[in-house]
């Protein structure tokens, strides 16, 4: 394994003489600036490359389109282990996530520290997948996901064995699913059933279908109605092809959380600095298990910090908000590194709010396109 990648590995199972997040990631960018024309080009636009970048939050971000037009990799072709595809529900085009064999070793870590770490509660139990296995949809980074989390048994498109195997359970398991997988299932149930106490149900988004749409609380209430799920065990994932990490919230507050080796950023759409507390914006992720690709993505998802409007300056943000100095550790409101360590998701951006950021998208984007042609 490459030394960078096992640094971060090492950071990722918290290992102390790993470095600090901004050293690991200021190298990561430097390989991926040297590695990965396209994005090199866009920092080039930018006047940014790694000899002026003096922390993690001036790394430029690639938008998330990038990845559907653009081939963002540091290796060639032959070296790509796995590939993985957006779903496409929104267009024709869709995002391609390359990663090597440090990429995928990083991705394997990562996704199973993060899923323990999140969902404690999970561990030691089986673990079934409302979901095409990965052999049915191998360019899927959620059936990859659970066939290296292990799942036992992956049931797909009102699958006639699932009826008949959730009643004969005698342990308690982890349930994955989409919304609208959770919402076939109950649709086929003839009445409700109760799973064995301490099954976990974890809902990885898409409420909208092609018929109609189901309301989150509609479904975590169907958890507890129709499954007998306690609400505590009930869990929603967040993810995107074009990263390696994962965000979980637990129950129907909504509020996700990363893991460590991830910061986010909630950036003002009008001037891409940071939101203020309580105030939307579009997040930003930097996440050194993106090995292979470009570790620092400009969504297109809004969100908010889980603080209202009115937190004072000078206030407790120990949850919420975060400050670092050069080796990690937080310090006081005045330094510049913010980041946040929990979200609330408030869906996709307007075209207009992408329209309108024109420090982090639009501009940026113009101005990579134009250098390219």
């Amino acid at each position: 394994m490459d030394e960078l990648a096992q640094r971060i590995e090492a950071f990722i199972q918290q290992e102390l003489s790993a470095g600090s997040f901004d050293e690991l990631a200021l190298a990561l960018f430097a390989r991926q600036y040297s590695c990965v024309e396209p994005y090199r080009m866009l920092c080039d636009s930018l006047g940014v490359t790694p000899d002026n970048c003096p922390a993690w939050t001036d790394i430029p971000l690639v938008p998330a389109a990038a990845f559907k037009r653009y081939t963002l990799s540091c290796v060639p072709p032959n070296l790509v282990k796995a590939t993985y595809y957006s779903s496409g529900t929104t267009s024709t085009e869709t995002s391609k996530h390359y990663l090597d064999a440090d990429a995928l070793s990083l991705y394997r870590t990562s996704l199973r520290l993060g899923f323990v770490s999140a969902i404690p509660e999970a561990v030691g139990k089986r673990i079934w997948a409302l979901m095409p296995s990965r052999q049915q949809m191998p360019n899927s980074s959620l059936s990859a996901m659970l066939d290296m989390l292990g799942a036992e048994h992956f049931y797909w498109e009102a699958d006639a064995h699932l009826l008949d195997d959730l009643a004969e359970l005698t342990e308690p398991i982890v349930l994955f699913g989409t919304a609208f997988a959770f919402v076939q299932l109950f649709d086929m149930l003839p009445e409700p059933i109760t799973l064995p106490a301490g099954s976990v149900i974890v809902e990885t988004g898409g409420f909208k279908g092609r018929s109609r749409e189901v309301l989150r609380s509609d479904l975590y209430a169907w958890f507890t109605e129709k499954l007998g799920a306690d609400p505590a065990l009930c869990y929603s994932e967040y993810g995107m092809s074009e990263m390696a990490s994962q965000f979980y919230s637990q129950g129907t507050a909504d509020v996700k959380r990363g893991p460590h080796w991830v910061r986010t950023r909630i950036l003002d759409p009008l001037t891409g600095k940071d939101a203020g507390p309580g105030e939307r914006g579009l997040l930003a992720h930097y996440d050194l298990a993106n090995f292979n690709s470009v570790m620092a993505i400009q969504t297109e998802d809004l969100a908010s910090t889980t603080l209202p409007a009115t937190f004072p300056v000078g206030g407790d943000a120990r949850d919420e908000l975060a400050w670092e100095t050069e080796t990690g550790n937080s310090t006081d409101l005045g330094e510049r590194r913010r980041f946040v360590r929990s979200f609330v998701l408030m869906g996709r951006a307007q075209e207009a709010e992408l329209r309108g950021c024109s420090l982090i998208v639009e501009d940026n984007w113009q101005r990579w396109r134009t250098n390219e042609g």
